[in-house]
């Protein structure tokens, strides 16, 4: 893991927590994102509002690529 993935990780699993933390069934039943049977990512409208504010950007594509694997 090289220093912009473990960054980028931490962003994204801070935002992920503080819109999810206190959602007692997340991380288990509430995830912010599927994958169809295509693997296709769809993320949550709350995870994609927070990602689309200009701190957050850069997240994006990064998040599209690697959220799947920080939840296995």
């Amino acid at each position: 893991m090289d220093d912009e993935y473990a960054e980028n990780a931490v962003r994204l699993l801070d935002i992920v927590y503080g819109l999810y933390g206190t959602d007692k069934q997340y991380p288990y039943e509430n995830l912010p994102f599927v994958l169809n049977e295509n693997g296709v990512l769809d993320i949550n409208s709350d995870l994609m509002a927070e990602l689309n504010k200009d701190e957050n950007k850069d997240l994006i594509d990064w998040a599209h690529k690697n959220i799947a694997s920080l939840f296995e």
